[in-house]
């Protein structure tokens, strides 16, 4: 009986062992992608600072909870020199005013392409343009009748990126800068003392759409990401520090605005590689 269990095992194991070992391979260096995508989400602290004279004539200051999640990934064109990148941000926060407060929920999605230029076996620089699309609203209890302000913009954006491998003790440790600053858009604004049931309970829409470029809306924003590498060299177990400050302005319509977004952030990065099937793979398995 003993014997004809051993063999059992053994035959189940012998049959389910291919399958254990293609959903354990890890990429090595013997192996090139036919793509590869990096995913990355953090989470972190933001100081906010902001000013509506929708609302307010006044700066409020305050803290927040941001969430960021990226994709960063290569183009199966050419020699890899196009890479593409999205990036969602979101920030729950609550800022004030001597007594007074005031609640932001903020968020934001872009979309980039950038040509790639290899310096050196270190040093890589991008550049490109981002779609970017916001949105959000302040809300100040103490205004009464008008207590929110909408934020919605979409905008077309220049965007470049420096990247920097550090090698520390046999492991690269990839220092990353991105500055993105938009040209061009569309933005929703209302006029200084206009209300929103004017707006959308009578219809007066009139000059409420404006057009956005760096004369009236001055904005940027800018990130440093520090990626770590953890643990085995074959998990591809990475840890991201990051600072990231969003610089939004605006004076339209006889309204200023800014909201300054500083937010230091962690969280981790997951490296996925697409491998066509049937080709040879050489790949360690830990198991």
């Amino acid at each position: 009986m003993r014997k004809i269990a051993a063999r059992t095992l053994l035959l189940m194991a012998l049959l389910f062992m291919p399958a254990m070992l293609k959903a354990q391979y890890v990429i090595t260096d013997s192996i090139i992608p036919r793509r590869i995508v990096v995913k990355s989400t953090t989470h972190g602290i933001a100081a906010l600072d902001n000013l509506d004279t929708y609302l307010s004539g006044y700066s409020f200051v305050g803290a927040g909870y941001k969430l960021s999640h990226e994709n960063f990934r290569d183009a199966l064109m050419g020699k890899r020199k196009w890479k593409y990148q999205t990036l969602f941000n979101a920030t729950l926060g609550i800022a004030l005013q001597e007594i007074n407060i005031q609640y932001a929920l903020l968020a934001d999605y872009s979309w980039g392409g950038y040509h790639s230029f290899e310096i050196n076996d270190r040093l890589q620089l991008l550049a490109g343009a981002q779609a970017q699309l916001s949105g959000g609203v302040l809300y100040l209890p103490a205004n009464g009748n008008n207590p929110a302000s909408a934020k919605i913009r979409a905008a077309i954006a220049a965007s470049a990126m420096a990247i920097y491998h550090i090698p520390i003790k046999g492991r690269d440790h990839i220092l990353r800068l991105q500055l993105d600053i938009p040209l061009a858009g569309v933005m929703f604004a209302p006029q200084y003392g206009q209300s929103y049931y004017e707006i959308f309970g009578r219809g007066d829409t009139k000059g409420i759409i404006r057009f956005s470029y760096p004369g009236n809306t001055p904005s940027w924003r800018h990130a440093l990401t520090f990626d770590i590498p953890v643990g085995s060299k074959y998990r591809n177990n990475t840890l991201r520090l990051s600072y990231s400050g969003d610089f939004y302005q605006s004076r339209v319509n006889g309204i200023r605005t800014h909201i300054y977004n500083n937010a230091i952030s962690i969280g981790v990065v997951r490296t996925l590689y697409k491998i066509k099937e049937g080709d040879p793979i050489k790949a360690y398995s830990p198991y």
